[in-house]
């Protein structure tokens, strides 16, 4: 197969991000767009450049004969039954995250994927960002021995200094309805944290948190959860903060994060990712008094860019790229179970809930 025939399905946000990746890859044609606004697919296409088939229902991508697979960055609660009837039409399917809101959701996705021959895969952007990557090259080389600690601070701010992407108008409504998304930030953005502290280190078997709520759905702060990972002498914890009068300088969404594996020998930072507040190299190795940095790509699109090209590769090789469904069905119980734990006041296992 010379090049894959992609659909791009939701138009909306997150497209601006998700799509150049596959818009450069000498090996992916975007042959169609999908919205229930048709034009604004028809206004992605200008910006792109691109003369793709415009259609408003998923149906409709569904039964063109000329995809070959579907990009789905479309809200949470349509991901069960979007992935499903993609797969059973022969197409291969990556899948924004979350992949669903609940367990059963996933299981019923498992069915399909047991049944299709295609690949299918979740979208997560973190684990091909450079820095990310780096740092777990590091990690898997030993150089800074047995990791005993993972850190991850999230900041969130009201407004962002010279960011780029626009927001479209009711990016949140769905959001913020409890009905149709499963939690705020611990889970839609901290499934990013999870995902990125699983792959790095493993399986995450007991789960303990406090989750604010608020009258602002999404926003969940202040916020953590801490956690151990299986059959390793190891915690990690995920903090979340807001500083609304502070001002983020990003392209992006207006927070940053910062990531510290402390190790028998030493400890790794990845100072960057959404955000730029530190004036610092994107990795940081320190042994001892030694301290060494690398300049890796840290321009946060580099993650999505990744994450496309995987996709295109993956289906052109033969193979599975991250996010399997087995990994993002953990993923989910690990974002659940943060919810249980902090509900119930008392440590959860992720795999305990179905």
């Amino acid at each position: 197969m010379d090049k894959i025939r992609l659909a791009i399905v939701g138009c909306g946000t997150i497209s601006q991000l998700n799509a150049p990746g596959y818009l450069h890859h000498a090996h992916c044609e975007v042959v169609a767009l999908c919205d229930p606004l048709p034009d604004r697919a028809a206004q992605r296409a200008r910006e792109w450049g691109i003369s793709p088939r415009v259609y408003a229902t998923y149906e409709d991508v569904l039964d063109d004969a000329q995809v070959d697979a579907v990009e789905l960055l479309t809200p949470t609660h349509l991901h069960p039954a979007q992935i499903i009837a993609g797969l059973d039409a022969g197409k291969h399917i990556s899948c924004q995250k979350p992949i669903a809101s609940t367990v059963a959701e996933v299981d019923a996705i498992a069915e399909a994927v047991a049944r299709s021959n295609r690949t299918f895969r979740i979208t997560e952007n973190f684990l091909y960002y450079p820095p990310i990557v780096k740092a777990k090259a590091l990690l898997d080389s030993g150089v800074i021995g047995e990791p005993s600690m993972l850190r991850i601070r999230t900041i969130r701010a009201a407004y962002a200094n010279d960011a780029h992407l626009i927001v479209e108008p009711g990016a949140l409504a769905w959001r913020i309805d409890p009905r149709l998304h499963a939690g705020g930030v611990m889970y839609d953005d901290g499934w990013h944290k999870y995902a990125t502290a699983m792959w790095w280190l493993g399986d995450i078997e007991k789960v303990q948190g406090i989750v604010t709520k608020t009258d602002d759905y999404i926003l969940e702060v202040p916020s953590a959860a801490m956690w151990k990972f299986a059959n390793k002498p190891c915690l990690g914890i995920l903090d979340y903060a807001a500083s609304m009068d502070m001002p983020i300088r990003t392209k992006y969404y207006p927070s940053d994060e910062f990531f510290e594996i402390q190790g028998e020998k030493g400890a790794i930072w990845v100072t960057r990712c959404t955000g730029e507040m530190l004036d610092m190299p994107p990795v940081v190795l320190f042994k001892g008094t030694e301290a060494q940095h690398f300049q890796v790509p840290m321009d946060w699109i580099e993650g999505f860019n990744g994450a496309a090209r995987d996709f295109i590769d993956a289906i052109i090789e033969d193979r599975q790229p991250h996010m399997d469904l087995a990994f993002s069905k953990k993923v989910l119980q690990v974002a659940l179970a943060v919810y249980e734990a902090s509900q119930s006041e008392r440590a959860v296992d992720p795999t305990s809930l179905i």
